[in-house]
C-alpha cells in the first residue's frame, strides 16, 4: 500500500518506548517525520503541523476524541496507535494487534472519511449513556475482560446482575421531551438511554434486531423505558440470556431511534457519560457529522461499517410510555406490574359485564351442553363430551367473577355469581332428569374419570384461568377461548353430579361437585392474578378478594391432596407389585394384569399370578402375608394362577 511521504508524529513525552519503532519505520521508508507532544498539538495544532497534511498519533481512550476535534478543524488525515494494549480503541476501530501492521496502517496514504458523533459539542467515540442502564460501563475492566474464558463471562454476568438488582426498586423514570431529526417531538419518561457509535458489540447493541453501521449518517439510540418492575426484569433477562447474540425482536422495555439528530430535553439536570466521562446538562444533543474526519482504518473496520446512504429515519417508539396518565403514574413510582390504562379498562369492563349476565342464549346453551354432555357420559364418548365442553358458556361468567374479586366490584360479583348459579342448577337439573329417564345405572369410564379429582386437576384449572383472563384482555387471542373451555371441562363434572342426583348416589355427587368447585375456584383465582399482573387493579385494592380466594383454594386443596396421595399410593403399590419377582416356597411368582384399590388401611389387589411351577393355596396365602408385611397394610387378594411353560 502507498505510504505518506511526510507526517507529524504526536505522542506524550512518556511514550518514548512506543515512539522508537515508529521512527524506525519512517526512517526505513524514507518518510519525513516531525515531532510534537500531545499537549502542544491540542493547544497549537497549526504551529505543530508545519505544513504536514497527515498526523500519526499515539493515543489513549481519553485523548483520541479531542485529537479528532483538532484534526477535523485543520482538515488533515490521521493514523493512530493505542498506547494501552487493553484499550477499547482496538475493538471499536478494529486496530491490528500486530505492532508492525498497526504502524504501517498509520502511515497509509489512503485515509477515508468517516462519520463522527457529537454530543453537546464533544466527540463520542463509543457510546453515550444516560440515566440508569442495566449495562456495565464499556470502560470498566470487567467489561473489557468479559470474553476469553467461561470464568470471565460468568464474572461479567454476575457483576451485571448485582449492579442491576441493586437498583431494581430504586429506579425512577424521569420526564423528557424527545426530538428526532425530522422535528418529531413527543414527551415521555425513560430510565436510561444508550447512544451507540463505534461500540457496536456492546450489550445494548445486541438487543436490536438490526445491524448497526457507523457509516450511515445516523446515530442508533436505545431508550430504556420499562413501565413496571416486572417489565424491567424481563428486559434484563433478555439482555443476559442472549449473551453475545442479537435478539429477534425488541424487548417491550426499550425503543429504538436511528436518526441524524436527536435531542433529549429535561426540566432538571441530567447526568450522562460520554465514553465513560461524566457530564451534567439539562439538554443533550446527539448529532452525526457526516464524513467529518479522514482516518487510516483497517479493511476489517470498513468491511464491518459499509457506507450506507439512507435518508429515512427509523423511529420505533411504540414501547415508549407517551400517554399522560401512564407517564405521571410511573414517575411517582415504578409499579411491580404494568398498569392498564383507562381506555383498556373501559372496553374490557363492558365485555365482562355483558359476560356476567344470563341472557336467553346463555340458558339455551347451558341446557344443550348439559344434554350433550350427559348423553356423552352414558355413551362414554370422548368426542361427544368435547362437543359439550365447547357449547358450555360457563367460562365467561367465571372470568367476570375473577375481575369482580380483584377489584371488589360488588355489582359484578353478584351478577356473575347469579349467572354461575343459574347455569349450575340448569346443568344439574338437566342431567338428573336424563338419568331418571335412562333405564339403567352404570358408571361408565368417562363418569368414573371425574369422581376422584386431585391436585393435577387444580393445575389444569389454574392454567385455564390464566389463559382465559389473558384471552379476554388481549383481543388477538380471543379465538383460543374454545380451546380453554375444552381444557378445563366445566360441563362434564356438573353433569356427572346431576347423574348422581338422579341416582341418589352421594359418592358420585360429592366427587363430581368437588371437581367442579376445583375448576371454579382455580379458574377464578388464576384469572384474578392474571388481571392483576396485566395491571387492571393495584395490589392494595385486590388484597381482600385474593385473600378470600386463596382461603377457598386452601380448603379445596385438602381433599385434592388426599386424593393425590391415594393416587400416588396406588401407583407405588402397582409399580412394586409389577416389577418384583416374589420368592414363595422356592417358586418365582410374577404378578400381571394388576388392578389396585385402597379402602382405608386395606389394599384390594386383583392380578394374574404367573409361575413356572403349579401354584397352590398355601403359596397364595404366603404371598398375601408377604405383601401385607411389605406394604404395611392388610392385603386382600383376588388372583388367577397361570402356569408359565
Amino acid at each position: 500500500m502507498p505510504l505518506v511521504s511526510r507526517a507529524l508524529l504526536v505522542a506524550p513525552p512518556s511514550a518514548e518506548a512506543q515512539v522508537a519503532p515508529i521512527t524506525a519505520f519512517a526512517a526505513a521508508q524514507g518518510i519525513t517525520l516531525l515531532r510534537a507532544t500531545t499537549e502542544d498539538f491540542l493547544q497549537r495544532p497549526a504551529a505543530s503541523l508545519h505544513g504536514c497534511s497527515h498526523v500519526v498519533a499515539l493515543v489513549d481512550d481519553a485523548t483520541l476524541a479531542p485529537l479528532l476535534q483538532r484534526i477535523r478543524v485543520e482538515n488533515v488525515s490521521l493514523g493512530f496507535l493505542p498506547l494501552d494494549p487493553r484499550s477499547r480503541l482496538y475493538d471499536w476501530f478494529r486496530v491490528p494487534r500486530s505492532a508492525d501492521e498497526a504502524i504501517a496502517l498509520a502511515f497509509d496514504d489512503g485515509a477515508q472519511a468517516i462519520d463522527l458523533l457529537r454530543c453537546n459539542d464533544e466527540i463520542a467515540l463509543g457510546t453515550v449513556l444516560l440515566g440508569e442502564t442495566p449495562f456495565l460501563s464499556t470502560g470498566s475492566r470487567i467489561y473489557r475482560e468479559r470474553t476469553g474464558s467461561w470464568l470471565r463471562a460468568l464474572r461479567y454476568t454476575l457483576t451485571l446482575l448485582l449492579y442491576s438488582f441493586r437498583n431494581l426498586f430504586a429506579i425512577h423514570p424521569f420526564p423528557v421531551k424527545v426530538t428526532t431529526g425530522k422535528d418529531k417531538t413527543f414527551p415521555t419518561a425513560i430510565t436510561g438511554l444508550v447512544a451507540i457509535e463505534n461500540d457496536v458489540s456492546n450489550a445494548a447493541a445486541r438487543l436490536l434486531n438490526t445491524t448497526i453501521s457507523v457509516q450511515d449518517g445516523k446515530v442508533s439510540t436505545i431508550l430504556i423505558a420499562p413501565k413496571s418492575i416486572m417489565e424491567y426484569l424481563a428486559f434484563l433477562f433478555t439482555a443476559l440470556v442472549w449473551g453475545e447474540q442479537k435478539v429477534n425482536r425488541l424487548p417491550t422495555a426499550i425503543s429504538y431511534i436511528k436518526s441524524s439528530y436527536l435531542q433529549i430535553e429535561s426540566p432538571r439536570p441530567l447526568r450522562y457519560f460520554i465514553d465513560g466521562r461524566r457530564r451534567l446538562a439539562e439538554n443533550i444533543e446527539l448529532e452525526i457529522l457526516p464524513a467529518a474526519v479522514r482516518l487510516n482504518l483497517s479493511a476489517a473496520y470498513h468491511a464491518q461499517h459499509e457506507i450506507q446512504a439512507d435518508d429515512k429515519d427509523t423511529v420505533k417508539v411504540e414501547n415508549l410510555p407517551t400517554n399522560e396518565a401512564r407517564v405521571a403514574m410511573i414517575q411517582r413510582s415504578l409499579p411491580l406490574f404494568t398498569h392498564a390504562l383507562e381506555e383498556d379498562f373501559k372496553e374490557l369492563f363492558l365485555q365482562l359485564r355483558d359476560s356476567a349476565r344470563a341472557p336467553a342464549h346463555f340458558l339455551l346453551l347451558m341446557v344443550l351442553s348439559a344434554i350433550v354432555a350427559t348423553l356423552g357420559l352414558f355413551l362414554s364418548s370422548a368426542a361427544v363430551i368435547i362437543g359439550a365442553m365447547v357449547l358450555a358458556p360457563l367460562m365467561a361468567p367465571i372470568i367476570s367473577l375473577a375481575m369482580g374479586i380483584l377489584r371488589g366490584d360488588r355489582s359484578l360479583l353478584a351478577t356473575s355469581l347469579t349467572t354461575i348459579g343459574i347455569g349450575t342448577l340448569l346443568a344439574l337439573g338437566t342431567a338428573a332428569l336424563i338419568a331418571l329417564i335412562i333405564p339403567f345405572e352404570k358408571i361408565t369410564p368417562e363418569m368414573a374419570g371425574r369422581l376422584n379429582p386431585n391436585l393435577l386437576d387444580l393445575g389444569v384449572a389454574i392454567a385455564a384461568g390464566i389463559a382465559g383472563a389473558y384471552a379476554h384482555a388481549r383481543e388477538s387471542v380471543m379465538k383460543s377461548l374454545p380451546g380453554v373451555a375444552i381444557a378445563v371441562a366445566l360441563a362434564p363434572p356438573l353433569c356427572v353430579a346431576g347423574i348422581g342426583i338422579g341416582w341418589m348416589d352421594l359418592h358420585i355427587i360429592s366427587g363430581a361437585l368437588l371437581l367442579f368447585l376445583t375448576n371454579l375456584v382455580g379458574i377464578a383465582l388464576a384469572a384474578a392474578v392474571t388481571f392483576l399482573v396485566l395491571g387492571y387493579a393495584p395490589i392494595l385494592k385486590a388484597k381482600r378478594g385474593l385473600a378470600i380466594s386463596l382461603l377457598l383454594l386452601g380448603l379445596i386443596s385438602v381433599p385434592l391432596s388426599v386424593s393425590f396421595y391415594n393416587i400416588y399410593s396406588y401407583w407405588s403399590i402397582e409399580r412394586d407389585a409389577a416389577t418384583t419377582v416374589f420368592q414363595i416356597h422356592g417358586k418365582q411368582l410374577h404378578l400381571k394384569q394388576l388392578q389396585v384399590a385402597i379402602q382405608r388401611d386395606k389394599v384390594l389387589l386383583r392380578a394374574d399370578v404367573s409361575a413356572r411351577q403349579p401354584v397352590d393355596i398355601d403359596d397364595l396365602k404366603a404371598l398375601k402375608q408377604l405383601l401385607s408385611e411389605r406394604w404395611g397394610r392388610e392385603v386382600e387378594l383376588e388372583v388367577t394362577p397361570r402356569l408359565q411353560l
